[in-house]
Parts: structure tokens; sequence; C-alpha cells
């Protein structure tokens, strides 16, 4: 089962059109769990869809992103997780059996994948496709003591994991499965505006504090890299 994680804010209505792109698009049962803050204007419109939709979701207090993803693994189902936002609608069908499949290439459970975010395999990263979905084994997580790195706000996330994954030679790329990133459609809301406010913050701790943490990150996953897990 593979468990998408998906804090949201502001965007009822688009939470239930990423929902529906993903039962429809699916080939086996898997899970797309939402978090919703209770002092979300929208809050009472999201509890009412998703009750009326059976859509699973968590309430809780005003945290920054990272903490919400890093909760919400935790009680996650799936042993593949996968970091996604509202501003998304999955287009591949069978997405899953496909991303399943990728998770098999490696015994030990040690790798980050990606896939396209519908803009055309944009590379970052020199030859690298971006990575705004990564998802990893349970594994990882349990290596690491997070899904996501938990110094971050909202944004580097994704940098940051895909530049583990890169540097122990764990990074799997997915081009044929695409999870639209609707960022334009999104980028002037409130909820937009709002994560704007924290790339400073973001930026500051990605190129002044997370240095600390990598090499130390990277050594943990190189030591649980089994030599035959191909």
């Amino acid at each position: 089962m593979i468990s998408l994680l998906c804090p949201t804010r502001g965007r009822p209505k688009q939470a239930l059109n990423l929902y529906k792109s993903f039962i429809g698009t699916q080939s086996n049962k898997n899970e797309l769990i939402y978090c919703i803050q209770e002092d979300d204007p929208s809050c009472q419109e999201y509890v009412s869809i998703f009750r009326e939709n059976y859509i699973k979701y968590y309430l809780t207090e005003t945290m920054p992103t990272s903490y919400l993803w890093n909760q919400m693994a935790i009680n996650a189902s799936g042993n593949l997780l996968t970091l996604i936002g509202d501003d998304v609608e999955i287009l591949t069908n069978s997405w899953d059996e496909i991303i399943e499949n990728e998770a098999t290439k490696y015994k030990d459970n040690v790798f980050v994948i990606t896939v396209d975010d519908g803009r055309n395999n944009e590379k970052s990263h020199g030859k690298y496709m971006r990575c705004p979905h990564p998802t990893v084994h349970k594994k990882w997580i349990e290596l690491l003591g997070y899904f996501v790195p938990p110094f971050f706000m909202h944004r580097y996330l994704d940098k940051y994991t895909q530049e583990l994954a890169i540097n122990i030679g764990r990074y799997i790329e997915i081009k044929n499965v695409v999870f639209k990133h609707l960022k334009k459609d999104f980028f002037d809301d409130a909820t937009g505006k709002r994560s704007r406010n924290w790339i400073n913050y973001d930026k500051y701790i990605y190129e002044n504090v997370s240095k600390r943490y990598f090499s130390k990150d990277m050594e943990i996953l190189k030591e649980n890299i089994s030599q035959d897990s191909k």
C-alpha cells in the first residue's frame, strides 16, 4: 500500500479534486490522508466534504508543514509514503502499480522515488528530475527518525531529501507517472502567499544549518545499504 500524505489549507474543493484523481487512477487500494488545521477559515467546509466522501483526515493545531507531514507518516498504513500537496492532480492510470514495481528495485528499501510533476521532467541538479513529491519506504523513516527534515518549515524538504538519495546512489526517476503540480492556479491564493512567507527562513536553514545534519544522515543511510540488494 502507498500512503499519500497531504496537509491542506484554504482549498477544500481542490482537496476533493485531488482525492477524485487519486481514486480514479489507482489500480489497488491505497490511502490519501489529509491534515487540516483548527485555525483554517475553511475548516468546517473541509470536515463536511471529507465526512461526506469518507475521506481520512486529521484535525490539528497550527504547525509548520514539515511537522504535519512527519506526524501523518507516523500513523500511515502504507509501507511506501509519498509527500504531496493539495495543489496536485494525479493524471496517470495505475500510478500505484508503477511506483510499487520500482520500489522492488532495492531489497534493503533505502531509496527515494520521484515522478513527473507535470513540467515535462524539468531537471534540477543538472541531469536529475525535480523531486516535489518524494516517495520513501518506512525503512527510510526508521533510519533517519523522520519522513522529511523537521528543521525546515515548508520548503527545501524535497531538495534535501533528493540530495540525500542522489549522494547515496538511490534516486529512482519515474518519467511515465504524472502528479501534475497546479502551482500557477494557486500561487496567489492565501495559502500560496502564506507558504512563501517561509522562503527566507527555509533558505537560511538550508544554506547554514542543514549541512550539519546532511553528512550524518548520508552516513546512516549508506551503512544500511546492502551490496546484494538489487
